[in-house]
């Protein structure tokens, strides 16, 4: 894996805070002040899970996050209120920002110093590693331990915020790479729903053949391309060996990724697609599956929510959901997913009262898990008893497809970093463009990866 030391964190972010000093006053939904907070003594501890505090001394905790407005916020807002009803000596500042501006910016400025705030949002993967490198995140374990928050918790939550045997974040939610059907469509040509890959194009060119246009794909965003590419990698090379090439602990140059990068393009010269993907946004495809003339969309388990609008033409459908079809001789079977845990809550290695910030920390995190998949956003992190009469429809059934997944790869921009993100894009673009080939891709994304690695072993 990649290795970035404090010094080389702090030299990286140097030209970030000259260039984006304003992002340091961005606004708070309960006041101001972004440094983590101080004052108070550390010998205030906390009993267990939503516990009274063993001291009533005044505490002072910042909270970052990145949910301004909406939904989110309201969530937010109302478990501040139930913490402070049940701590009325702890007052937790909520300072929101805009999550583009916040993952960019705001967040790398602060982490440079140990400035962000006692418990704050942050991404697991390549995007929390040099922050837990540069020691700016406490680690876990130990709290894990005391609260046996592990027994509530799902398995495999703490994968991606794990380092060197070490745990630094509280899971808050997680996602699945899930094709969403219009059944009614399947049904009225005749089509059987694919499970496995020459099924899917078989259904390609069925809806074809009846002049039905079989998927929509945003290719003008380049991740949403990645969505069906990077899951076809964990059916042909299979997860853990992805997850390793993804570490920059194998290569990406192999027949298996080739192969998902050859499927991508069949799917293409199938027909599979709008005519003009590349000229389409994720969005405007999502919303031409919402209208209920496209059979097939493949995305993220957010999208279950969209299925459930009555806004949307396709609520008034019956959509099934299933899991990218296998493929025969790939290495990953039907209860391999792209997707997983990728948002966490991490406590301030700095913090003056880190019992305090965790047993916020858990109580939001497991409460925010919850809500989160009441209002259709997210799948649970938690083992959590929750009424899913209050649950969108299709993402309880996306839930119940995934009970028995023995393994998940986050989308692969998740895991990579500058240049290579960049490439990655490119790459996939050049596939559905018919400019680059499958071999040209595996080829191009080893060589970024290697190009990524030399640039972190050049900066220790």
């Amino acid at each position: 894996m990649k290795q970035v030391t404090k010094k080389i964190l702090c030299a990286l972010l140097a030209g970030a805070m000259a260039a984006s000093v304003a992002a340091c006053s961005s606004p708070a939904s309960s006041g101001g002040g972004d440094a983590a907070s101080t004052g108070g003594s550390d010998a205030a501890s906390t009993a267990d899970d939503g516990g009274e505090a063993a001291s009533d001394e005044p505490i002072e905790l910042t909270f970052w996050h990145i949910w301004p407005d909406d939904q989110m916020a309201d969530i937010v807002d109302s478990y501040l209120a139930q913490y402070k009803e049940e701590h009325p000596n702890i007052t937790i500042e909520s300072v929101a920002t805009q999550e583009v501006e916040y993952q960019n910016n705001k967040l790398k400025i602060a982490a440079a110093t140990g400035s962000q705030g006692d418990v704050f949002m942050c991404w697991g993967g390549g995007y929390a590693q040099s922050y837990v490198e540069a020691g700016v995140v406490l680690p876990l374990d130990e709290y894990f331990e005391s609260s046996g928050a592990l027994d509530d918790m799902l398995d495999g939550a703490l994968t991606y915020c794990t380092y060197d045997g070490q745990a630094y974040g509280l899971p808050l939610k997680q996602w699945a790479g899930t094709l969403f059907c219009n059944q009614d469509l399947f049904d009225q040509y005749n089509v059987e729903i694919p499970k496995t890959w020459d099924q899917l194009m078989t259904a390609v060119e069925t809806f074809r053949a009846n002049g039905v246009t079989p998927m929509v794909l945003g290719a003008k965003d380049a991740w949403h391309i990645g969505m069906i590419q990077n899951a076809l990698a964990v059916r042909t090379a299979g997860p853990d060996y992805m997850n390793q090439a993804l570490m920059g602990e194998a290569t990406f140059d192999t027949p298996e990724i080739v192969q998902s990068a050859q499927l991508t393009v069949d799917l293409m010269n199938a027909g599979a697609f709008v005519d003009g993907t590349l000229g389409i946004g994720s969005e405007e495809a999502q919303e031409e599956f919402y209208m209920g003339m496209v059979p097939m969309y493949y995305g993220g388990s957010w999208c279950a929510a969209g299925c459930d609008n009555p806004d949307n033409a396709i609520s008034q459908c019956e959509v099934t959901v299933t899991q990218m079809p296998t493929v025969e001789g790939g290495k990953g079977d039907e209860n391999t997913y792209s997707g997983g845990v990728i948002d966490f809550f991490m406590i301030n290695a700095n913090t003056e009262h880190p019992d305090e910030a965790f047993d916020f920390a858990l109580g939001m995190t497991k409460y925010m898990s919850e809500e989160c998949y009441k209002i259709g956003d997210s799948l649970p992190a938690w083992d959590l008893d929750i009424d899913e009469s209050e649950v969108s429809p299709t993402l309880i059934k996306i839930r119940e497809m995934i009970q028995p997944a023995t393994g998940y790869v986050l989308a692969w921009d998740t895991f990579l970093t500058g240049a290579a993100i960049d490439a990655h894009y490119q790459l996939l673009q050049g596939l559905i463009a018919g400019t680059t080939t499958p071999e040209e891709f595996a080829s191009g994304m080893q060589e970024a990866m290697e190009a990524e690695l030399a640039d972190s072993a050049a900066a220790e």
